[in-house]
């Protein structure tokens, strides 16, 4: 893998993850008072784990349309 290859992959996930994050930190702290308090903790480790869910199903639909219409699952390398 060349050095121009690895800017561009670089170029291309660095927003997306910004764009998770940004969302994540959204997500998390909706419907919570703060951690402080019991039940705002709870709160925020119920909309994390609901976030990671939501990412993993969206990951395992997307490799699974990629396999039935015929890319191979792979990083792009």
């Amino acid at each position: 893998m060349d050095v121009g290859k690895l800017i561009r992959s670089t170029w291309e996930f660095v927003p997306i993850l910004m764009l998770l994050f940004v969302g994540g930190m959204i997500a998390i702290r909706s419907g919570a008072d703060g951690p402080a308090a019991g039940e705002g903790l709870r709160r925020i480790l119920a909309n994390l784990s609901q976030i990671l869910i939501r990412i993993l199903a969206y990951g395992a639909a997307m490799l699974l349309v990629n396999e039935w219409i015929g890319i191979r699952p792979g990083l792009g390398w």
